[in-house]
């Protein structure tokens, strides 16, 4: 029986749940990627890590000697029964190809890379027929304006291997390509891009748990996207009601896990209900982010995250509660103008609310508000349940009147890149939550 585990980068919570489950779990982060998620935080969060976990290394992740090294390391120390990654996607591929050569791989490389890599999921999605978008490949940002007469404008324009929405833009005008390569140098990006048809409808992400090849749905999620030319979501809805056209969307997703031979694990599939029906936008080999296992959590009364320790364990996957349809949850994010704060008040009595969850308001007086360009530029968020679509966005309402920030206008910083190609309408706020 599958007992001890080394995981890559396990945020705290999983593993709290892992060891909760009977899993001795070893832990290996990189400094630099938890100064990327957690700012000042970083060496408090990783010093909670390694306080939990039974056995705790850094290492660079970039580094593929270095890493392969310390992971090694760690597995033959303990004896793994297995190398685990559900963290980030950037240093996911590389872990599984170790584990697989290793043998202690709980899902195959390849699998991985379907789901994770934006081109070779449309390339099998194309492979196999299924879900049709128009797309092309360029190398780097220079190829993109020789692509563009295949098209009608506009289109999606993403790197292949960027998360969180980083650098997905709406392309409406050739024009704006200098302006989005600047963004794509903020981050360090100079690899492959897929343009891609402009999809126009609702979108949804599904989330599933796997066990050794059966794929269960915990549930829908209805999208809120901000304003183009970005795709940021400003906010989550869980779960979407059930009926066919929910059915239809959960399915292309299992029929995606499926044909990347993924076999154990959660993941995290976005799709976009068009004119001709459901298709793909991406995947992603682990839970979703944004918070979305807790609006589950909440909505359900499934822990999607014990769940990736109790399918590897072997045991069925939590289904929903049998009342589940009369909850839903949303995380709304605020937006507030470019500037800086002078003044902040309604926060505390907000989280004296019962109907909130949760609630994050990241800064304080005197500090500067940026432009939000990806996950990590937004402005806070607030958690909430209701007994209906409609309660909850009353309740999120009614947060958004309690907010008060003062913000000082002042213009977007010029030296940040990833702003560059943001139309300045698009990117201010006009404060609260949306």
């Amino acid at each position: 029986m599958m007992r001890t585990l080394v995981m890559v980068m396990p945020y705290r919570a999983l593993v709290e749940k892992a060891r909760a489950e009977g899993f001795s779990v070893h832990a290996v982060w990189d400094r630099r990627v938890a100064e990327g998620i957690f700012h000042d935080q970083a060496e408090d969060y990783l010093a909670a890590v390694e306080a939990l976990a039974d056995g705790y290394a850094l290492t660079d992740f970039t580094d593929p000697t270095g890493f392969e090294s310390a992971l090694r390391r760690m597995v033959d120390r303990v004896d793994a029964d297995a190398l685990y990654h559900v963290g980030a996607e950037e240093s996911m591929l590389t872990t599984y190809r170790l584990a697989e050569r290793w043998g202690i791989a709980v899902n195959p490389a390849a699998a991985i890379s379907h789901l994770n890599d934006k081109r070779a999921m449309r390339r099998l999605l194309a492979d196999h027929g299924v879900s049709p978008v128009r797309c092309a490949e360029a190398d780097d940002i220079s190829a993109v304006a020789g692509l563009l007469a295949g098209f009608r404008l506009p289109v999606v324009v993403k790197p292949i291997d960027l998360s969180g929405s980083r650098a997905v833009f709406l392309l409406s005008d050739p024009g704006e390509l200098p302006g989005y390569a600047r963004m794509l140098d903020a981050y360090g990006y100079t690899g492959p891009l897929l343009v891609e048809e402009y999809l126009r409808g609702p979108e949804f992400s599904v989330e599933t748990l796997s066990i050794a090849g059966r794929h269960q749905v915990i549930g829908v999620t209805r999208k809120v996207l901000g304003p183009a030319p970005l795709f940021i979501e400003a906010g989550h809805l869980h779960p979407v009601r059930d009926d066919p056209r929910t059915r239809q969307i959960g399915e292309l997703a299992v029929q995606l896990l499926d044909m990347a031979g993924y076999r154990t694990g959660p993941a995290h599939t976005e799709v976009l209900w068009t004119q001709d029906g459901p298709r793909i936008v991406e995947s992603q080999a682990r839970l979703g982010g944004d918070r979305i296992p807790r609006l589950v959590q909440l909505s359900t009364g499934v822990d999607m995250e014990r769940g990736i320790f109790q399918a590897l364990r072997g045991e069925p996957v939590p289904a929903p509660a049998p009342d589940a349809a009369t909850t839903v949850a949303g995380i709304a994010y605020f937006e507030l103008p470019v500037g800086r704060i002078t003044a902040i008040s309604g926060i505390d009595q907000i989280r004296a609310l019962d109907l909130v969850d949760e609630i994050s308001f990241p800064f304080q007086v005197g500090d500067r508000v940026p432009r939000t360009v990806d996950w990590r530029t937004r402005h806070g968020h607030v958690i909430a349940t209701g007994d209906s679509r409609a309660s909850l966005q009353r309740r999120l309402e009614r947060v958004r009147e309690l907010v008060a920030a003062g913000v000082r206008v002042e213009p977007a910083d010029p030296t940040d890149g990833r702003s560059a190609a943001l139309p300045v309408d698009a990117a201010a706020g006009t404060g609260g939550a949306r």
